[in-house]
């Protein structure tokens, strides 16, 4: 089987829905998205509604890693209270006919940090050069939050959670990482790789962010390597 990884998508359901749609092949693939489902984007419980679909029709072929935004609702969701990046979320949650607070909170509290194999690492924001608890949701520079130079491992590492400044996926050769958030929620687009089980890459894949998802976002802004360290 080979893997689609997918990029941070941010409340983007429209532009989700048709890389997945389109681009996603169930018969010989995983599906695998690297965190930041929500928050920022205009649609962030219908594509939580989205991802329980996915994973009711497809329960061993698609799998959603834990990022930052997924961590940071619940956590305020843990300690009813919101700030202004999950406030609007949580409201969405709470008026959506078919979604559940208590249900969306226990899916956040057991979404996975990781996905690995012998050849790939999978996180939202990979495992840093010198962290000594990287899987720690709650430590330094861990694989929710590490904005830090990757370790170079033996294992290729897929990861997120930094726009990259071309809006195209990136290949680091010093770290043996992708990095393939591509501004998605910044009326960019949303990207994918798709690479072999051992990690060698078959396609890289750009679907422009739909229209649809841009209401009243910051379509606009245009982040630079030193700006995106102001988007957490």
């Amino acid at each position: 089987m080979n893997l689609l990884v997918v990029g941070d998508v941010h409340g983007c359901y429209y532009t989700f829905k048709t890389l997945v749609k389109e681009r996603w092949n169930p018969d010989s693939e995983f599906l695998i998205q690297v965190g930041d489902l929500v928050n920022k984007g205009q649609y962030s419980a219908k594509v939580i509604r989205y991802a329980f679909k996915l994973l009711e029709k497809f329960p061993y072929l698609v799998y959603f890693i834990r990022g930052n935004h997924e961590q940071m609702l619940y956590d305020a969701m843990k300690a009813n209270s919101h700030n202004l990046i999950t406030r609007d979320t949580y409201q969405q949650i709470k008026n959506h006919p078919k979604l559940q607070v208590p249900r969306i909170k226990n899916w956040l509290k057991g979404m996975p940090v990781k996905w690995e194999n012998r050849h790939i690492l999978i996180t939202h924001a990979g495992v840093a050069r010198g962290t000594t608890d990287p899987f720690n949701p709650y430590a330094d520079h861990n694989v929710l939050t590490n904005r830090q130079p990757l370790k170079l491992m033996s294992k290729l590492q897929v990861v997120g959670h930094v726009v990259q400044p071309a809006f195209t996926p990136t290949y680091v050769p010093r770290e043996n990482a992708w990095h393939i958030d591509t501004g998605a929620y910044l009326g960019q687009r949303l990207s994918a790789l798709r690479i072999t089980y051992t990690g060698e890459l078959l396609e890289v894949i750009q679907v422009d962010t739909d229209k649809r998802d841009l209401i009243g976002a910051p379509s606009t802004y245009l982040p630079t390597a030193a700006d995106s360290l102001k988007y957490f």
